[in-house]
């Protein structure tokens, strides 16, 4: 059932709307529960018939009721498309059956208290609504018409969701953009990552209709970092979160290499490094983190990269074709890069501190079960020693050399060595940082500062898993929530973070998934 609610202001009160105090024309606001809340209703017409074109519904019969035991889900074709029909508590319910994230058959995933769980990354969906409800990914699972009649089971549809197997929730607009300050914003967001977009997309989606502008240093819209180490020679476009038009129609506004320099809490105002200001009435601080960098000498030299964008990533493949890679830390970045790189490269070398890889993320079993994959895969490692020089020809690498006193020929180097939160421009803000450098939030990702929020990599927060110790997590999958969370915060729903860690890791058609 969907309740829409419109609101007419007779003409002679028009003239009667709250206006803002620096004279711009505040959205139409109503309380619930005492709590102000922006909306933005659409002049959409009424319709019984959720299907708006007769033409474009399939109705068909796909069991008998006794097929299905409760707790028991199964893929169905209607003819021009499946869907996934479960049974849970006596009843029937049908959504799309694949992940809207990146398609996974849901049929093989999870379903547990009216929730669908997804067998490759864990993104969460409700069976009921088809909404999602844990991440990553962001558009929701249609939820198709389920009918009994003479003990047989039909599922009524629309061919394009059968066809496209995703949903995006109805958001709202901004309501006069055209009447705002460029200075000043109700909803500044620092990054544009995972969180910073969810974030955005969340408080539209709960139907805030005031002005949203994040920033950002790099040059894209919002795309899937992860994607950078797995498929490196992708392009931008190709791993874009959403495409610009998603952004002009739900007016979220994005300044692409914008730095912020600083953060004036008292005032409500962040300072860009190029001195631009912008007034804002709440600020989410997504900004991620920074990739440590290598202390040796010659780190100067051409031809050593961190993969922190699509163009590093893209520069690295092409720049390691039939020549000798060295690989610094065997991250996950460091692995995934290696895994990659291993058949389009003349050699892999990776060198690590540890004795095993991934000994204190997944213990020494699996490390070593890895690292046989890997060898057998044409990658060589060196454990146990670091890099102590970069040695250059003509400006550009040529050697590695180890402090066990091995030189390694390298024609490109990869640093993977880990990273740091990326919030030094905090320093002087009065925000809460703890001895890391992080930023300290509470369940509901609230800084010690008004108005205040943080998520994502440069966060610590409470863990309820672990009684509610601070700790970072820095999942893409944890991000994604931080950001809802915050945007629920922001309008005042009292929400808190309570979510399972999750992330996977896929090398040479192989994948590792871990929770908790």
């Amino acid at each position: 059932v969907e309740v829409k609610i419109e609101v007419v202001i007779p003409e002679k009160e028009r003239g009667k709307e709250e206006m803002s105090a620096n004279g711009r024309a505040s959205p139409l606001v109503y309380k619930v529960n005492g709590t102000a809340r922006h909306y933005h209703l659409e002049e959409h017409p009424i319709a019984s018939n959720p299907y708006h074109n007769p033409k474009d519904v399939v109705e068909a019969s796909v069991c008998h009721v006794k097929d299905l035991e409760n707790g028991q889900m199964r893929e169905v074709d209607l003819g021009c498309g499946k869907a996934l029909l479960i049974k849970e508590g006596g009843e029937f319910h049908a959504v799309g059956h694949k992940c809207p994230h990146y398609g996974a058959p849901l049929v093989k995933g999870v379903l547990s208290k009216g929730r669908v769980r997804c067998p490759w990354h864990g993104a969460c969906f409700n069976i009921t609504t088809g909404d999602i409800e844990d991440f990553p990914g962001l558009d929701s699972l249609p939820r198709f018409q389920v009918k009994i009649e003479k003990e047989k089971v039909y599922i009524r549809a629309s061919k394009q969701a059968l066809q496209t197997q995703r949903r995006t929730k109805m958001m709202a607009k901004c309501i006069s953009l055209s009447n705002y300050n460029l200075s000043s914003t109700n909803v500044l967001i620092i990054g544009a990552g995972a969180a910073g977009l969810v974030c955005a997309e969340t408080l539209r989606q709960e139907g805030f209709s005031d002005r949203i502008v994040m920033c950002t240093m790099d040059r894209h819209l919002p795309y899937d970092r992860p994607k950078l180490s797995k498929s490196m020679d992708s392009h931008p476009e190709q791993i874009a979160l959403r495409p610009k038009e998603f952004f002009c129609s739900y007016d979220i506004e994005v300044l692409t290499e914008m730095q912020v320099a600083a953060v004036d809490i008292k005032n409500k105002t962040a300072v860009f490094k190029d001195g631009f200001k912008m007034e804002y009435n709440k600020l989410l601080i997504a900004t991620g983190s920074t990739p440590k960098a290598l202390s040796c000498k010659g780190k100067e030299v051409e031809n050593v990269f961190n993969i922190r964008t699509p163009e590093d990533a893209n520069r690295v493949v092409k720049l390691a074709a039939s020549k000798n890679v060295v690989i610094v830390g065997a991250s996950f970045l460091g692995m995934e890069v290696a895994a990659y790189l291993s058949e389009r490269a003349h050699s892999v070398s990776l060198v690590e501190l540890e004795e095993v890889p991934f000994k204190k993320s997944f213990g020494e079993r699996v490390g070593r079960a890895m690292m046989k994959m890997f060898e057998s895969n044409r990658v060589k490692f060196y454990m146990q020693t670091e890099v102590s020089e970069l040695r250059e020809q003509e400006g550009k690498l040529k050697e590695v050399v180890l402090k066990s006193g091995k030189v390694l020929r390298a024609d490109v180097c990869v640093v993977g060595v880990g990273a740091v939160p990326a919030g030094s421009f905090l320093k002087q803000s009065g925000i809460n940082i703890d001895s890391k450098g992080f930023i300290v939030v509470n369940k509901m990702m609230q800084t010690n500062a008004p108005g205040v929020f943080a998520a994502g990599d440069a966060v610590t927060f409470p863990l309820a898993l672990r009684n509610n110790k601070k700790v970072n997590v820095p999942h893409w999958q944890m991000a994604h929530m931080h950001g809802r969370v915050a945007a629920l915060n922001m309008l005042a729903h009292g929400v808190e973070l309570n979510t399972v860690p999750y992330l996977w890791t896929a090398m040479f058609g192989r994948s590792i998934r871990y929770a908790g």
